[in-house]
């Protein structure tokens, strides 16, 4: 009977601050308290998709983005959300272990952007360890996510693989991870498309495709170091899952061409080793 009292009472807990949290969702510049955020940061993983990516990450992303939450307030979100292993958590578990570990990404790769932005209050406010931890860990968690759900109709968005790419592209873009750690992004993705044996089907490989164009963009990344790579990548086709792979790597590719190629800056050496990249 105490067990279901108590579970009573964390229900009617659990709802009370999630109304006020999402009453706040509608006020133009809502503030947060500590509580607040830590609560967030509890229900980050959240098996519900109306509390996890409506209410959790929203707010967060929206509180970094906006600068609504103070520098102390971004500190404590940084510590939170890299303690307890980070994305290391549980990271051969599927289900509801991927929660939790796919929408760490996303804040990983909001904080590590406001770090990288010169206009914002958030600009080089990572502690340097943490910093260090969320490049290392960004870098290398496509090389250990197993889940390749999208969406799935009990929980709602999963979509470890786009998020994993997304912070990815925000570690390689970040002014301190040095241009001559290039290559083990090339190895990462290279090595990502040959063991992933399912087709893409919710835009992953398109997200991927941001992990190229967007430090070209930037100006991280010389447009003849991918077509010299492009050009060592290999895709045997034996069985049926092997045109699988090529094709989602074919597709991470038409993709970079295309954002290059609309904004008028697709170069030769990378336009021809697109076109020319075949089975």
């Amino acid at each position: 009977m105490g067990s279901r009292l108590y579970q009573v009472a964390r229900n009617v807990e659990v709802l009370t601050m999630y109304q006020e949290l999402l009453r706040k969702m509608a006020e133009e510049k809502p503030s947060y308290h500590d509580e607040e955020i830590q609560w967030f940061l509890d229900h980050l993983g959240d098996p519900s998709p109306e509390i996890r990516d409506d209410l959790v990450f929203t707010s967060f992303a929206r509180g970094i983005q906006e600068e609504l939450f103070t520098q102390e307030q971004f500190h404590f979100i940084s510590e939170g959300i890299s303690s307890d292993g980070g994305l290391d958590k549980e990271i051969d578990k599927v289900g509801l272990p991927t929660l939790e570990r796919s929408f760490r990404t996303l804040i990983y790769a909001n904080l590590l952007s406001e770090d990288a932005n010169q206009q914002s209050i958030f600009y080089q406010e990572l502690n340097a360890g943490i910093r260090n931890v969320l490049l290392n860990q960004g870098l290398y968690y496509l090389s250990k996510e197993k889940d390749t759900t999208g969406f799935s109709s009990q929980y709602g968005w999963v979509h470890a693989f786009a998020h994993g790419a997304d912070l990815l592209t925000e570690v390689v873009c970040h002014p301190d991870f040095p241009k001559n750690r290039i290559h083990e992004v090339f190895d990462i993705l290279g090595k990502l498309f040959k063991r992933i044996s399912i087709r893409f089907t919710d835009d992953e490989d398109w997200r991927l495709a941001r992990v190229i164009y967007e430090p070209i963009l930037q100006g991280k990344l010389e447009q003849e170091q991918v077509a010299s790579w492009i050009k060592t990548v290999d895709f045997p086709i034996e069985e049926r899952e092997d045109f699988y792979k090529f094709s989602n790597f074919r597709s991470c590719l038409l993709e970079v061409y295309v954002q290059l190629d609309q904004r008028n800056s697709l170069q030769d050496d990378l336009k021809e080793a697109i076109q020319s990249f075949q089975y």
